[in-house]
């Protein structure tokens, strides 16, 4: 399973009101499950915010190398999307860590 952002959030929010509804109404079981479907929204949360600071360190890593290698070479044909690789690279980055 690819973690995604946003179904972590839906957990988290849900889990939340589980967990407000059963304190609420004194119901343990409720509140208990709230709160495991946070945690699991959180954990899915942070495996995004890995997952996309790799594949972003990966990016930047080889669009600096593929524009390095065409330097040396005199191939400039794909200057420009190689610096779009190396940018969204470090983009998501910087948006994982955030």
């Amino acid at each position: 399973m690819d973690p995604s952002r946003t179904n972590a959030k839906k957990n988290e929010v849900i889990g939340n009101v589980k967990d407000s509804v059963g304190d609420t109404f004194g119901n343990e079981s409720l509140q208990s499950r709230g709160k495991a479907q946070n945690a699991s929204g959180k954990t899915e949360n942070t495996m995004a915010n890995v997952q996309d600071y790799v594949t972003g360190t990966y990016d930047k890593a080889a669009g600096a190398v593929k524009g390095a290698m065409n330097s040396l070479s005199g191939d400039t044909t794909e200057e420009a999307g190689n610096k779009a690789q190396k940018k969204k690279g470090e983009a998501k980055r910087e948006f994982a860590s955030s």
